[in-house]
C-alpha cells in the first residue's frame, strides 16, 4: 500500500513551483528551482502524477518550458 501523503506538498503548499512538463511522459519538475523530482517507483510516480493532475498543477509541453515560466 503507497501512502503518498508525504509528497501532498506537490499539490499543496508548493504548488505554484511544482508542475507537470511533457504531456507524452510526464516529470514533476520543480519550475522556480529548475529540478527535477526523481521518483523510482512507477507505482508510486504514477500516483503523484495522477494526483497533481487532479489537482490542477500545471502542466508544459517541455521543461524548458516550465522553467522559463518563472
Amino acid at each position: 500500500m503507497y501512502s503518498i501523503d508525504r509528497y501532498s506538498y506537490l499539490w499543496t503548499t508548493e504548488k505554484e513551483d511544482w508542475v507537470l512538463a511533457d504531456p507524452l511522459d510526464y516529470s514533476i519538475v520543480n519550475r522556480k528551482r529548475h529540478s527535477l523530482l526523481l521518483i523510482e517507483d512507477d507505482t508510486l510516480e504514477k500516483m503523484l502524477i495522477e494526483r497533481m493532475l487532479k489537482e490542477g498543477n500545471r502542466v508544459f509541453d517541455d521543461i524548458n518550458e516550465a522553467f522559463e515560466d518563472v
